[in-house]
């Protein structure tokens, strides 16, 4: 990547003067001069320059002022600012870096500690530029993501209100066409932003880790710096609380990195709870169907219950996958939607011959008896006008149907129900 030429603003009275810090600047650098403060303010405005480098004493308007009103202006308020002058006084100094200033050098200056401020100052302004420029295109692919993810809410909530205008049998293939499709579609949608955004966090990570590792060396060269050199540092760097920002950076960038690679898994699990592809049976255990079920489901249990699994060897059944990713999130979801306090569900796997059984336990509410025999009855919903199609367990039934199997239910009001899934092996060999 090619690197922009860096701009420095000298701002002093004297020619003289600006001759001599004009030669301070490194060849790469563009130097720019104004005679007064004025003008100076002017040219800041204009070419917007990396560093500043200002005099105290000039007629007219002296560097205090002119620092002050390049800090009140939002224009060039993030322009660092170094004082170079002959006030030497401690309260000069004082002044001069509560009105914004990064740094107070003083006449007679040593031209290689003051050329070597300058480099720093520019390397970090350099730095901060691109972590800008980093942090303000993740903002955009966020934006993008935000912008995707309510045009999907809006696709699904279309769906679901063509889905209640046709009878229950061509909606159950309509929606389990829809939500095959619409999970490829986000797994596609958001595959690409997030390949950006991982890729931008690394690079990030990449450009934050150089940084910490100048600030290193910067100090390690400091140490050796005269002892009030080494506390002008040392203001500096608590005014802007800079090992938190340093250490604070770090650790938001990893905490970046590992939503990323979380939103790669979702993504993955999308594709796989699909199975767009596989239209025909396929050879598939029961048990890895609840598992990409569950992945998915994931968030919406979060602190609504602990997740116990039971688990034991079973032989792989013929089957659609995806309608059994269907019907193992059905399950789940309505286990959690069950519970009136966190709890507790129990996901049991077991081959009782002549089945390959499922279980989902829930330490939920319970279903009252009265209503045990409707639950498998299209658009039958104990949930508020609104919240609930009354389809997930008809659908559910349909698809057990389908593959010759059972869907039992068992409850007990205010401890719980379990809904077993048992297909026989027998079919799918």
């Amino acid at each position: 990547m090619v690197r922009e030429t860096q701009k420095i603003l000298v701002i002093d009275d004297s020619p003289v003067n600006l001759e001599i810090l004009s030669e301070l600047v490194n060849d790469d650098c563009e130097v720019l001069c104004a005679l007064s403060g004025e003008d100076g303010i002017g040219l800041a405005l204009r070419v917007h320059p990396d560093l500043i480098l200002l005099d105290v004493m000039m007629p007219v308007m002296d560097g205090y002022e002119v620092c002050a009103r390049l800090k009140s202006d939002p224009l060039t308020r993030g322009i660092p600012v170094i004082f170079i002058t002959a006030l030497n006084q401690e309260e000069d100094e004082t002044r001069g870096l509560e009105l914004g200033a990064i740094d107070y050098v003083t006449k007679p200056i040593n031209l290689p500690i003051v050329r070597a401020r300058i480099r720093n100052h520019l390397e970090l302004k350099r730095t901060e530029s691109v972590l800008q420029e980093r942090t303000e295109l993740l903002l955009r692919q966020q934006q993008q993501l935000e912008a995707l993810n309510r045009e999907l809410e809006q696709r699904v909530a279309t769906e679901v209100k063509k889905s209640r205008e046709k009878d229950q049998a061509l909606m159950q293939r309509e929606k389990m066409a829809s939500i095959g499709q619409l999970a490829a579609g986000v797994a596609h949608e958001i595959n690409n932003p997030m390949g950006f955004i991982s890729a931008n966090l690394g690079i990030l990570a990449d450009y934050f880790d150089r940084v910490v590792r100048f600030d290193r060396i910067q100090r390690e060269i400091g140490i050796a710096a005269p002892p009030e050199l080494r506390q002008v540092i040392l203001n500096h760097r608590r005014s802007l609380d800079l090992d938190h920002l340093l250490e604070d950076g770090v650790n938001l960038i990893y905490e970046s990195l590992g939503g990323a690679k979380r939103v790669k898994k979702i993504i993955e699990d999308l594709k796989s709870f699909s199975h767009v592809d596989q239209a025909e049976k396929a050879p598939v255990a029961l048990s890895s169907c609840l598992e990409s079920a569950l992945n998915i489901c994931s968030s919406q249990l979060s602190g609504v219950a602990t997740i116990r699994k039971e688990y034991s060897p079973v032989p792989e059944l013929l089957c659609h996958p995806g309608q059994l990713n269907q019907l193992f999130l059905n399950l789940l979801v309505n286990a959690g939607q069950a519970m009136v306090r966190p709890g507790e569900i129990v996901l049991r796997c077991w081959h009782g011959a002549p089945f390959v059984c499922v279980s989902v336990s829930d330490s939920g509410r319970g279903i009252p008896e009265e209503l045990r025999e409707r639950i498998f009855e299209p658009f039958f919903t104990t949930r508020d006008v609104g919240r609930g199609t009354g389809l997930g367990l008809s659908v559910s039934a349909e698809i057990i149907k389908n593959h010759q199997g059972e869907l039992l239910v068992e409850s007990v009001v205010g401890r719980g129900s379990t809904f077993t899934v048992r297909i026989p092996v027998a079919p799918c060999r």
